[in-house]
Parts: C-alpha cells; sequence; structure tokens
C-alpha cells in the first residue's frame, strides 16, 4: 500500500459519493450473509465483504460498457444475477444457477434502492474532512455515478451546503471511468485537472477514471481490502484532509 501525499497545493477535491460519504446501513454484505442464512447457507460477513470488492470491478466495468439503467429489465436482471454470481463465487459460497436465483431474490441489493437517504447513513469523517478543507479555500464536489439525481441524498445528510458542485452521471450521460464525467466538474468551476483531486472507493473507476482526465487520484480503503495496491491510499477522510491541508502553504 502508497500512503496519499499531495504533491502540492490543490483547487478543488472531488469525491464519490457511495462507500466514500455515504453506505447502505446495513452494509450490503451484512444483507447478503442475512439472504444467505434463510437458504441454510452460512456465510461470514467479512468474508463477503472482502469479496465485493471483485463484484464491484464486474460491476464498474459492465456498468462503464453500459450504464445499467440504459439497459431493458431482463438485461438488468441478467446482469445482477451474474452479479451475484461472481459474488457468491468470489467468498467460496456455493454459486449455481438455482442458488445464484434463490439468493438474488433474498437479498435486496443498493442496485434495487430508491435513491433516497432513508436506507443509508453517513460516515463520522465526512462533515468535519469537508470543513476543514473548505476553511482553508479548497472547493469541493461530488462526482457520483447514480440513476437519478442524487442532490437529495446530499441535501439530507447536511453536506450540500459543503459542495461547489454535484454531478451526477444519470444527468451528465456519462458514467465514471469516462473523462466526461470528470470535466462536468472541472469545467464550470474552471480548474485545471492538475490541481484537482479526486477520492473514491473503486479503483477501476475513480482512480482509473480521474487520472485518465490528468486529476490526481487517491483510494479511499474504509475496509482495508486494498493491502496489495500501488495506488496512493488514505484510510479515512480524516487523513485525507490532514496530508491536504499540510500542503496547502501559507497562503492557504
Amino acid at each position: 500500500m502508497t500512503t496519499f501525499a499531495p504533491n502540492g497545493p490543490l483547487d478543488l477535491v472531488t469525491f464519490d459519493l457511495y462507500d466514500t460519504l455515504i453506505e447502505l446501513n446495513p452494509p450490503r454484505w451484512e444483507r447478503l450473509a442475512a439472504a444467505a442464512r434463510t437458504q441454510g447457507i452460512a456465510a461470514d460477513p467479512e468474508t463477503l465483504r472482502n469479496a465485493d470488492r471483485l463484484a464491484e470491478d464486474y460491476f464498474t466495468i459492465e456498468n462503464g460498457r453500459l450504464p445499467i439503467r440504459d439497459r431493458t429489465q431482463p438485461e438488468r436482471e441478467a446482469f445482477r444475477l451474474e452479479l451475484m454470481r461472481r459474488w457468491l463465487a468470489a467468498a467460496g459460497l456455493p454459486h449455481d444457477p438455482d442458488t445464484v436465483k434463490a439468493m438474488r431474490e433474498a437479498y435486496m441489493s443498493e442496485f434495487d434502492e430508491v435513491p433516497d437517504h432513508h436506507h443509508y447513513r453517513l460516515f463520522d469523517d465526512v462533515l468535519p474532512a469537508l470543513r476543514k478543507l473548505r476553511r482553508n479555500r479548497i472547493m469541493t464536489a461530488v462526482i457520483s455515478n447514480a440513476d437519478a439525481d442524487v442532490t437529495i441524498v446530499c441535501t439530507h445528510f447536511a453536506f450540500a451546503p459543503l459542495m461547489d458542485l454535484i454531478v451526477t452521471s444519470a444527468l451528465v450521460g456519462y458514467e465514471k471511468p469516462d473523462p466526461r464525467t470528470y470535466r462536468a466538474a472541472l469545467d464550470p468551476l474552471g480548474i485545471d485537472p492538475e490541481f484537482a483531486l479526486h477520492v473514491g472507493d473503486q479503483p477501476k473507476s475513480d482512480v482509473v477514471g480521474a487520472q485518465g482526465v490528468g486529476m490526481n487520484a487517491v483510494l479511499l480503503d474504509r475496509y482495508a481490502r486494498h493491502n496489495g495496491t500501488d495506488i496512493p491510499t488514505v484510510p479515512t477522510l480524516t487523513a485525507l484532509a490532514d496530508a491536504i491541508v499540510a500542503t496547502q502553504g501559507p497562503g492557504a
């Protein structure tokens, strides 16, 4: 793991939304463990949490190829079944077609939730980190892959006023890691990507996408699932804000 250290002062920090600022409550691996119990399958939530990383990679690649929201209902269901199969297989659990279908039916995934605040919680470090950045004259924005405008979510959790912009892929028409999703934040704010940093929990969308447009990028590894990566990593947004502010210089 490479510890994050900014290359120099920043004008803008952009944030992924899900699993960066907010998460499902209870988390999806706990939901899947509960669903497994209804099928007579013993599943360890920590094992499912680690296996979820591989399932998320699959989602990122497929959603980038063709957004899930733009697929037909049968295509969306086929995708979700394949996502479940890969998740179960990565966790070392039964993943034959009948088991996958039964687990899919027993599990309410984040992709089935209404995109509002009712099933989510805010991470404790979000508001303090955002306030620290803004006290140091650093702009902030959300860049989220989502099927609808996420402003209502950001407003409910009280960090919308701490953001200069909220970018949702469904509204701009492109999904991370498409560079145009990031330009939708950089261009309106007039920020050179060299002086911007994106933080998120997904290497294949957040890190690859931000670097592809010339931004700095850092991986937020809240669950210590990326110990073998050479991507610059932080464990919390508190650590992120502290590292950024330390390099801002006397004019910040």
